[in-house]
């Protein structure tokens, strides 16, 4: 039997509903929690002399972030879909192993990818697991399901048809997918219109059984009110964006970032969404806020902007002071129980280990950075799927910990202040790390980081 292990922090949020502890200490055997608590609750552990504590002075641990809306095969450098499935599968696979490293490092320990291009993603996936390379957990759609020309249909998933979608399913269920990505809407894909459904509400039922019936949860790409609407219909189990786009002019944001229609939030529509007990993905980040920081930055700095360059940064502190508005709204309207913060990192210009960004913009949207917290960890989980075996610092679960320093309980930026990352109770070392199997749900193999040299 392995060795118990204790770390201490000055305070240990565990995600789960209390308040953090101070002092808190974390008792881990392999990768599992075994106990958790304050100093008095350890007072008999701590008495022994040959116990040793790993204390994380001036630090709060809360839990490895659950990243559920990734992409990532694609490089988040600004640049189109176009100009990025131009790259063959082999420079994809090696895209990924960069951007899951730069999640991993941020204290993303569960990253869920939502599309990818033929069979990479499984792939890489295989070569985490075999040890050649590092990376968090990774729950895997492949290939998403969509239509003919339809967002994402490069990726080779296209299925028209209630017969093309059922078998669609059934092959990517078999090949090893995690979950169904259905593509409800159009996106930014060249020919697409965002605020248009794509799938009508029985065929997405067809995928939602025939997923359910092989035991693989569902969740889709859903800008379109139209689209929220079929997934409520169908019985989705999570829907992506939920932007509330409806029929409108299409706003222009520059390039590398995609365009937009008109957002207006629609409290009906709302209340059925709360009502249908469905998780939402909000990816209140993408697209654009990675630009908008950067040009702010510049004019920072004393970098003179041009008048293009202004405009856009106009034009894109309006578009996410509206997501934060429909954030704020669906709060209010009762989501927060369901309400997952994600990134979407990969397309344009949302760059991987920028997690952080989105839950700043949650909290300037009214969320305390205890909700928005939990909304990357403890509910991001659940709607993966996965709430059994992380998401919280519970006994049972497994050790992923994200350390910072300073209280991101109180000021959500000090979540950027990176310490140290653990994943399966051992501490990440940058990228040189050895990598053994366990069991997770359903049987699958997960990685689990076996301490190494080197810092953080």
């Amino acid at each position: 039997m392995e060795s118990k292990r204790y770390l201490q922090f000055d305070r240990l949020f565990q995600a789960n509903g209390r308040p953090a502890i101070a002092g808190g200490i974390l008792e881990i055997q392999g990768s599992r929690i075994t106990k958790v608590g304050s100093p008095a609750d350890f007072a008999e552990e701590l008495a022994d002399p040959g116990v040793n504590v790993e204390v994380h002075a001036g630090a709060t641990a809360v839990p490895g972030l659950v990243d559920a809306h990734c992409h990532i095969t694609l490089s988040g450098d600004s640049r189109t879909y176009e100009d990025q499935i131009r790259d063959p599968d082999e420079m994809l696979t090696l895209v990924a192993v960069h951007n899951m490293g730069l999640h991993l490092s941020r204290g993303v320990t569960t990253l869920r990818d939502n599309g990818a291009r033929n069979r990479t993603a499984f792939v890489v996936r295989e070569a985490v697991q075999r040890g050649y390379i590092a990376g968090p957990r990774l729950l895997l759609s492949g290939r998403p399901v969509t239509h003919s020309g339809g967002h994402f249909h490069w990726c080779n998933g296209v299925a028209d048809g209630e017969e093309a979608i059922r078998r669609a399913v059934r092959l990517l269920v078999s090949e090893g997918a995690d979950h169904i990505k259905l593509m409800a809407s159009g996106g930014g894909t060249g020919g697409n219109i965002p605020y248009l459904p794509s799938y009508d509400a029985r065929e997405l039922r067809v995928a939602v059984e025939t997923a359910h019936s092989l035991d693989r949860p569902t969740t889709a790409h859903c800008r379109a009110t139209s689209s929220m609407l079929n997934a409520i219909a169908a019985g989705l189990d999570c829907i992506e964006h939920g932007e509330f786009l409806i029929p409108g002019p299409m706003k222009d944001y520059g390039s590398g970032i995609a365009s937009a229609g008109v957002m207006q939030y629609d409290r009906a529509v709302a209340g059925r969404l709360v009502e249908s007990g469905i998780y939402l993905s909000f990816t209140i980040q993408a697209g654009g806020y990675d630009t908008l920081l950067r040009l702010r930055r510049q004019e920072a700095q004393g970098a003179a902007l041009d008048g293009t360059q202004r405009a856009q940064v106009s034009m894109l502190a309006e578009f996410f002071e509206g997501k934060q508005e429909i954030l704020a709204s669906l709060v209010g309207d009762g989501m927060l129980p369901r309400l997952v913060i994600s990134s979407d990192a990969g397309p344009f210009d949302v760059a991987f280990g920028t997690l952080q960004y989105g839950l700043e913009l949650a909290v300037e949207a009214g969320l305390s950075p205890t909700d928005a917290i939990v909304a990357a960890t403890r509910t991001a989980a659940e709607a993966c799927s996965v709430g059994a075996e992380v998401g919280t610092l519970e006994v049972g679960k497994e050790a992923d910990i994200l350390v910072v320093a300073g209280d991101p309980t109180k000021e959500i930026s000090d979540l950027r202040n990176v310490l140290a990352v653990y994943l399966g109770g051992a501490r990440v070392q940058g990228l040189s790390v050895q990598l053994e199997r366990t069991k997770a749900t359903r049987g699958d193999t997960v990685p689990n980081v076996l301490i190494t040299a080197g810092a953080c």
